[in-house]
């Protein structure tokens, strides 16, 4: 009995890691070139005095039309130089404005305080989100707006890459590439569920549409409040692709502790999911969980049999990302990936689902409503 249900779990593991790879391999669409709306980007900065330089070098370095862009950079509260450095940039390039969050105002908290006033002080008919310790590339715009060319697409998201060539780096770049190829392969069927703030996109229409950030309800995953809503309440089409002129890179977390509030964070805002996203992701979970338990109940064979088809089905899915962002680097952390994985995907769910405060950016928030 216990034999058949590991044979099934596997099976179905596998049929689910093979339509995201599928999906993921399709996700490069091929949009109608020359599109060129407005574009607003919006980064939302609280104690960035670091990385915010770097990061506004790159946007300043984009390939887009001066008339056509506006980069609006949001002091979240800094305490340090961080609205300074920024001060000097927009000295020098006038398509470039700083702003400094108002007061939280109802269920308008952190960083989505500061996002939603960006958005309201913005003028184009996109807005693209990205973090300030992040550095984008030059066809950042135009690799993504062309995607709205079609009227039905409300966001469009793109990967990002984690920098810094530590086992500890590459473990967390692999993961990310792993988790943004499940969401691009998902959106390519029609089957959107999340996105991340670091590479994110929304057409002004639908985010008025759902109410914007002042109607959502709160999440400390802000970004992906804002793409459910847009792809569930607002109804439109989101594309995910996977293309090297979008790729942003990103800062990994440097300590575990810093990794493990991220994890916990994003669990945390995934707590509201429709039922659908929660049966996918529970697949994964219950395959996990059946594996230990024929570690202990099952012949050895059958524990490594199934075992073994995880494992292949995981490296398999691995690829695409790896070859079209041309990372090879990553792929001999994949045996030490494949332990954390495995133990992040068995333990978060437990320690995230009943609730409590999550810490992030010098910040404590309470229980998350589901």
């Amino acid at each position: 009995m216990l034999s058949d249900i590991l044979a099934v779990l596997a099976a179905a593991y596998a049929c689910l890691i093979l339509i995201f790879t599928g999906g993921a391999i399709a996700s490069r669409f091929r949009p109608r070139q020359g599109y060129r709306p407005k574009v607003s980007v919006i980064v939302a900065a609280r104690n960035e005095e670091e990385r915010i330089g770097p990061c506004l070098e790159s946007l300043i370095a984009l390939v887009y039309p001066r008339e056509l862009l506006e980069i609006i950079v949001i002091d979240d509260g800094s305490t340090d130089a961080t609205s300074s450095i920024v001060s000097r940039y927009v000295e020098k390039n006038p398509h470039v404005r700083l702003l400094h969050s108002a007061l939280e105002s109802g269920h308008l908290r952190g960083k989505t305080n500061a996002v939603a006033q960006g958005i309201e002080a913005a003028t184009g008919e996109i807005f693209m989100f990205t973090d300030a310790d992040c550095r984008v590339p030059p066809g950042w715009v135009e690799g993504t707006v062309r995607h709205y060319a079609d009227s039905r697409v409300g966001t469009v998201a793109g990967f990002t890459s984690l920098a810094g060539n530590d086992w500890f780096s590459r473990i967390q770049a692999l993961d990310w590439f792993v988790l943004f190829s499940a969401a691009a392969g998902l959106a390519r069927i029609g089957y959107p569920t999340t996105a991340v703030g670091t590479n994110l996109s929304v057409r002004r229409e639908a985010y008025e549409k759902v109410g914007g950030y002042r109607k959502i309800p709160f999440s400390v995953t802000e970004d992906y409040a804002l793409f459910h809503a847009v792809t569930r309440t607002g109804g439109y089409r989101a594309c995910f692709p996977m293309i090297r002129e979008t790729l942003v890179e990103s800062a990994p977390c440097a300590t575990a502790k810093e990794l493990y509030q991220q994890k916990k964070r994003w669990f945390a805002g995934g707590r509201g999911m429709d039922l659908k996203s929660m049966l996918v992701f529970a697949i994964p979970y219950v395959f996990n969980l059946a594996l230990i338990v024929a570690l202990v109940a099952l012949p050895w064979s059958e524990f490594f049999r199934a075992l073994g088809v995880k494992l292949g089905v995981d490296f398999l899915f691995c690829l695409p990302s790896v070859i079209r962002f041309r990372r090879p680097g990553l792929l001999p952390v994949f045996p030490l990936y494949s332990l954390y994985y495995y133990m992040y995907v068995l333990i978060y769910p437990p320690l995230v689902l009943p609730g409590g405060k999550i810490v992030w950016k010098e910040r404590t928030f309470g229980k998350q409503k589901a």
